[in-house]
């Protein structure tokens, strides 16, 4: 299965870069997946909902096709990396070719995005940088990928 992510905001801290790359050479071995970064829409001190307006806009415009999105906000579904791991089984053995993940920007989501029939789930109920959002999500995904192999992986 093919894995997409999108995300506002590039990855700037060199110790996120570093472990975004670790994680994707772990995972290409089992997954093509592609990273796809948005530019902010504006400053955070701008008008808020204009940023979240246009960021939105990007996101349905890219995935106006898509329907195996799953976006990652914080009152989104949480779930244990045991049943995230079936989660990705389940869309695996369903024959789902391609799955995205979706990150949004330091506001948030617009509402056009979150009004979307798109699986929406929580990393945490805690909030984190678009940087940190992308690591804990590969970091997951190649975990779902041990367990679902029956691979040892503990750090």
């Amino acid at each position: 299965m093919n894995l997409e992510i999108y995300l506002t905001g590039k990855v700037k801290t060199k110790f996120i870069l570093e472990g975004v790359e670790q994680y994707l050479k772990w995972i290409r071995p089992y997954h093509k997946i592609k990273i796809t970064s948005f530019p902010l829409a504006g400053s955070t001190s701008a008008n808020r909902d204009q940023i979240k307006k246009k960021e939105g806009e990007r996101y349905l415009k890219a995935l106006q096709n898509e329907k195996n999105v799953v976006v990652l906000h914080e009152r989104g579904e949480e779930l244990s990396s045991m049943e995230f791991a079936t989660f990705i089984k389940k869309w695996q053995n369903s024959g789902t070719r391609k799955l995205i993940f979706i990150i949004g920007g330091p506001l948030g989501f617009s509402d056009n995005v979150l009004s979307q029939n798109w699986k929406k789930l929580s990393l945490s109920r805690m909030t984190f940088t678009h940087e940190m959002a992308l690591l804990v999500l590969l970091e997951q995904l190649y975990r779902a990928e041990t367990i679902n192999r029956g691979m040892i992986y503990h750090y």
